[in-house]
């Protein structure tokens, strides 16, 4: 679907262009250009007004509702990823749900979650590494309640799933990290005239604080005594 390709063919349009600088003058260029456009790709860099991140409230991100809750450093995720000295594991934990009558994709919905300008955080869009200063995508998204990776959302139903991003494990625990929500738009795609998800822009950002699994567990042991 379209829908899903919005973010890929947008990278992959900016690496086209540094590698053949002239194809886009080309009759051809113009073509590939207007095909890039109607996936979500926008040559003139489209902006939105960012709203603020706002814990434990839902965010209409078009074909999600996402509703932030924690952010946080595990020692691993059983059958997902382990910490070691190299790397570390930040978990997002948030409420989703899909809006409308479809299933939708899980690819979209990590490509909707990003940390920004957090240290030694990197993730393979698509088979590419992002640009050094874009907000990163979560690797992954998996179920909280069975630890299976989240591949579809399913409408009418909510799922409490956790965000995953591996970060180096010598860079330094975050304290705060920004996150930075993406929205996409119901629009006719000029390909195929079907109604589809695209023009993927930010819509809301924040800082969330970081909790390490050491201050939990000191936060746990003061209610007990």
């Amino acid at each position: 679907m379209m829908a899903e390709a919005g973010g890929r063919l947008r990278r992959l349009a900016r690496g086209a262009a540094r590698r053949q600088p002239t194809v886009l003058s080309s009759v051809a260029g113009a073509s590939v250009l207007a095909i890039l456009v109607a996936g979500g790709f926008d040559p003139q860099e489209k902006t939105a007004e960012l709203q603020p991140l706002v814990v434990d409230e839902s965010v209409d991100l078009g074909p999600f509702d996402v509703t932030v809750r924690r952010l946080r450093v595990v020692d691993e995720l059983p059958g997902v990823s382990e910490s070691d000295d190299d790397t570390r594991v930040l978990a997002l934990v948030a409420t989703v749900s899909a809006n409308g009558p479809k299933t939708q994709h899980g690819a979209m919905l990590t490509e909707s979650v990003t940390l920004d300008g957090v240290t030694g955080v990197r993730a393979d869009v698509f088979g590419e590494q992002p640009d050094d200063g874009e907000p990163v995508p979560a690797a992954d998204a998996y179920v909280m309640a069975d630890g299976s990776r989240l591949d579809a959302i399913q409408p009418g139903l909510e799922y409490e799933v956790a965000f995953v991003w591996e970060q180096d494990g010598a860079a330094e625990v975050p304290t705060t990290a920004r996150l930075v929500l993406v929205g996409h738009t119901m629009r006719e795609s000029s390909i195929d005239r079907s109604q589809e998800w695209l023009d993927p822009l930010p819509r809301v950002a924040g800082d969330l604080e970081v909790t390490e699994p050491e201050a939990e567990t000191d936060a746990a042991d003061d209610g007990d005594s």
